[in-house]
């Protein structure tokens, strides 16, 4: 059960991550441009700009590590009493 929490609130915290990460490179691209329309091509420009940065790969170890802390916590606390 743990392991399952573990993976999920991974995943979770990752999936986070990469959205916060992949809305702020929209949001740079959107405010260099010069034009009032925005073309499909600058979002998806935007959004593989976040997926391939090696940022991607911190956020993804941090939401790891955020939830293994988290899941380790929450078992000592339920174990000790």
């Amino acid at each position: 059960m743990r392991t399952a929490k573990l993976i999920l609130l991974g995943l979770l915290f990752s999936f986070a991550g990469f959205v916060m990460l992949s809305v702020i490179s929209i949001m740079r691209t959107t405010a260099d441009s010069e034009s009032d329309a925005i073309g499909l091509s600058a979002l998806v420009g935007g959004i593989l700009e976040a997926l391939l940065s090696p940022i991607t790969l911190l956020v993804i170890l941090v939401g790891f590590g955020a939830a293994t802390w988290l899941t380790r916590k929450t078992s000592k606390r339920t174990s000790t009493s």
